[in-house]
């Protein structure tokens, strides 16, 4: 019997409805489902961790180094700073080994201990989403929104964080990318995926690539593009991913393999959190671009007329 690998969702700030979808869809397939959460979602899922009451020193440290190279507000940008600093402490105070951490906004269709853990090649230690090939430095972006971590490599990995801003040549890196950023008048910056793709690029031995097939099987990046591994790899239909269910489970048609993929997950990120609710209805399934664009279109006709009364009652 393989081992049960818990999932963790770190989410701070909030008890929003997709995190419920998210926490749902991960208990149904995985036995040990974590919020890692705070004060304000505490009573929210049945195993609950408040981030609150734990002193997470190496963050504060992480802290003091930190200068601000993006244009992104900064308590969208520190939570997600905080999160692996907070992960990481869990996992030394509970004596956790390994896990996977997903966003609060990824849908879940596969037990990730059955069906992902057995497929990652002996040695590797970590599991993070990254393109294909080189990066232009506008990119430069792994992502941890699905991944697998051992303690030793998120120790690792925090600790990378903390002298990123220590270390004169990773410093000078991360400017030259804000200042790309700022001569080309385009937004964005440095923030937590920009480290995670340098350090998963000096461990390169040891973080294996989740967006790339493996065993007909695959995490996806976005269900609003049809990029993945490599760019315009999915059939898009509806501005989504095309995807297909079988008994429940999501498939999508990979151009570059001409073949059918299985998805473990489907990552709903930005406007895309509207189609989580219409996921998790499997008589809804087939048809989500759609239902989703009626939901809009019926949205905006409610908030027009909702206007349109309430001008001419006020000229009455």
């Amino acid at each position: 019997m393989p081992v049960s690998v818990p999932v963790v969702i770190a989410h701070f700030g909030g008890r929003p409805n997709y995190l419920q979808l998210c926490l749902e869809s991960a208990a149904s397939f995985n036995t040990d489902v974590v919020l890692i959460g705070d004060g304000s979602n505490r009573s929210f899922w049945r195993d609950h961790w408040n981030s609150d009451r734990v002193d997470t020193g190496r963050f504060r440290e992480f802290a003091d180094s930190y200068v601000k190279l993006s244009d992104y507000p900064d308590s969208y940008e520190m939570a997600f700073w905080k999160r692996p600093f907070v992960v990481d402490a869990w996992m030394k105070s509970e004596g956790v080994k390994e896990l996977f951490l997903i966003d609060s906004d990824v849908l879940t269709f596969a037990d990730y201990s059955k069906e992902v853990t057995p497929l990652l090649p002996s040695g590797y230690q970590a599991a993070l989403m990254a393109p294909a090939g080189d990066q232009e430095i506008s990119q430069l972006w792994a992502s941890l929104h699905f991944s697998y971590w051992t303690r030793e490599a998120l120790d690792d990995f925090t600790s990378f964080a903390v002298n990123a801003y220590r270390v004169p040549e990773m410093r000078h890196k991360l400017e030259s990318k804000y200042r790309w950023h700022v001569d080309n008048r385009q937004p964005g910056g440095v923030c937590e995926m920009t480290l995670l793709y340098y350090w998963a690029t000096e461990n390169s031995q040891k973080v294996f690539n989740l967006a790339r097939v493996i065993g007909h099987s695959v995490a996806d990046r976005a269900v609003n593009q049809p990029a993945n591994y490599f760019d315009d790899e999915y059939e898009i239909r509806g501005g989504f991913k095309r995807l297909f269910f079988r008994n429940g489970l999501p498939f999508g048609f990979n151009r570059v393999l001409d073949q059918e993929v299985r998805f473990w997950c489907l990552h709903c990120q930005g406007e895309a959190k509207g189609v989580m609710r219409i996921l998790q209805q499997p008589g809804l399934r087939p048809f989500f671009p759609d239902v989703y664009r009626l939901a809009q279109l019926t949205e905006v006709v409610r908030l027009k007329s909702k206007s349109l009364i309430r001008g001419v009652v006020g000229r009455s």
